[in-house]
């Protein structure tokens, strides 16, 4: 199972499992991530009438990854031969980022390790991110001739456009005091053992909250900041994805790979 999920006492949890792969995304990563995203959003619902007579049975998600990484990006593995697939990966994980910010609670994110290009941009469609110190985010996607536009529009409402332009243009990795300044992360747990037992206690203070006020102040958010505007999302997946049109991502790609295997 690449992808589990469980709920109890009103948290929704989803985790990214294959660890082997350092929770690589790929076609059955993609389809497993977004059915967990199907019932996270009906476990959000609070019209439901559960079987206690309660409404709903989530007041917040959590998504975090199994093992020593979050999400290394996409399986590139599987790209050398067919190229074409990175315009599907591309949609796909657009797809997945409007899915987190569309759900109607708070969504937090659990960092350890690497959360590299999409995985980074998977945490863009989260409400809060908490990383360890020791962990890497960033976009480093230009060296194979990618373009990361496909995060700009949950990134930039999330870090403003100054630190969404230096993060996606610069591809530098950074440390997780590094992401939290530059709007990538916002908190950093005081040492990488600690970072579970800080998350949980946040997601317990937020639990804490008034759930009607916090889907009331995210649905604003969402509006204010242009989250719902599907257009912003389109077209810069599309632009993303246009890379696999031509051979600069091919070739890039094949000369990463094999300098990586030497």
């Amino acid at each position: 199972m690449l992808v589990r999920s469980s709920c109890s006492d009103r948290r929704f949890e989803i985790t990214l499992a294959d660890p082997g792969k350092r929770n690589a995304m790929g076609e059955a990563m993609f389809a497993a991530l977004h059915q967990r995203l199907l019932v996270a959003a009906l476990a959000a619902d609070d019209r439901l009438l559960l079987h206690d007579g309660s409404r709903g049975g989530a007041d917040v998600v959590v998504i975090r990854g199994e093992g020593h990484s979050f999400s290394s990006g996409f399986d590139l593995a599987s790209c050398i031969d067919r190229p074409q697939l990175l315009a599907h990966f591309v949609m796909e994980l657009s797809h997945a980022v409007r899915a987190l910010r569309a759900l109607p609670i708070p969504v937090i994110a659990e960092v350890r390790g690497a959360a590299l290009a999409g995985g980074c941009a998977l945490l863009a469609g989260c409400d809060f991110v908490y990383v360890a110190p020791d962990s890497q985010l960033g976009y480093p996607v230009h060296r194979i001739g990618v373009s990361p536009a496909v995060t700009i529009p949950a990134l930039m409402a999330n870090a403003g456009p100054g630190p969404t332009r230096a993060v996606t243009m610069g591809g530098s990795i950074l440390d997780g005091h590094a992401a939290v300044r530059a709007g990538l992360a916002t908190f950093c747990s005081g040492t990488p053992e600690s970072l579970n037992r800080e998350c949980d206690a946040f997601v317990a203070n937020i639990l804490q909250k008034g759930p009607q006020a916090l889907r009331a102040t995210k649905r604003w958010l969402n509006e204010l900041d242009g989250s719902m505007e599907e257009a912003r999302f389109r077209h810069t997946a599309l632009a993303s994805a246009a890379a696999a049109e031509g051979d600069e991502f091919s070739s890039m790609l094949r000369a990463f790979w094999e300098k990586r295997g030497k």
